[in-house]
């Protein structure tokens, strides 16, 4: 994988996904999560949302959004706070706490697998992204 992909692109996506169902831990610590989650560049309308179907830590599909009201979580943030993040030097739980990450639905059940989610940045930090 030494090619470098865009990021908020379905490339990015598909490799994502790839490296995700690929990880022996992931399905470990997210195996109690099955729900739709959809990511948004808030000030990027030329990139279209995204979401992941994912069931008991297993992503089972995933795609560009067309419904936002299909999904039981909304992740939005700024283009450059998914870059920092995705960099690694902006912690997600520390965006979300300050409200540079919003999160539509239910936080409680969110939180409970707070561990799992943030070991996602691990892959997400494997991925040789290029940014605009």
């Amino acid at each position: 994988m030494a090619d470098t992909v865009a990021f908020g692109t379905m490339e990015w996506l598909d490799t994502y996904v790839k490296l995700f169902n690929e990880h022996p831990d992931m399905s470990e610590a997210l195996k109690e999560f099955t729900a739709r989650v959809a990511y948004e560049f808030t000030d990027r309308p030329d990139l279209v949302p995204k979401f992941v179907v994912m069931e008991e830590g297993v992503i089972k599909d995933y795609g560009e959004l067309t419904d936002d009201s299909a999904v039981d979580y909304m992740i939005r943030a700024d283009y450059e706070i998914w870059k920092i993040m995705t960099e690694g030097e902006l912690d997600p739980m520390n965006a979300l706490m300050a409200g540079k990450l919003k999160v539509r639905g239910n936080m409680a059940a969110l939180l409970k697998h707070a561990e799992g989610f943030k070991s996602t940045f691990d892959i997400v930090q494997a991925i040789p992204t290029v940014f605009d």
